[in-house]
């Protein structure tokens, strides 16, 4: 059985998902339990579209219509926190969801 790792690594980014600690180049990054949810949901997918309504019941727990405009909200306040020197980390795609941009290193 093949289990989810425990640091998840992204260019400058860092989630520490055994501590419940974010760091963008080494400085923590304070956010809420479901700033968090969502940012691990999302980077545990990265690459792939995850829709509104994926969020909704992966990262607050609620299945009502008001969750949909509080991931809008998480997410904006994900960008400002995370998307420092104009990194961008997650892209909005219309209609369908959000998608966490893997980082690519040159070599």
């Amino acid at each position: 059985m093949m289990t989810a790792p425990l640091i998840i690594q992204q260019g400058a980014l860092t989630i520490d998902m055994e501590r419940y600690l974010v760091s963008v180049r080494g400085q923590p990054v304070p956010m809420s339990y479901r700033e968090y949810a969502v940012l691990v949901y999302l980077a545990t997918h990265a690459g792939y579209v995850v829709t509104t309504r994926r969020l909704v019941e992966e990262g607050l727990g609620r299945h009502d219509v008001g969750g949909i405009g509080v991931v809008g909200e998480l997410i904006r306040s994900l960008k400002g926190r995370l998307e420092l020197n104009g990194e961008r980390l997650i892209e909005q795609v219309p209609g369908e969801g959000y998608r966490f941009l893997p980082q690519v290193t040159s070599i």
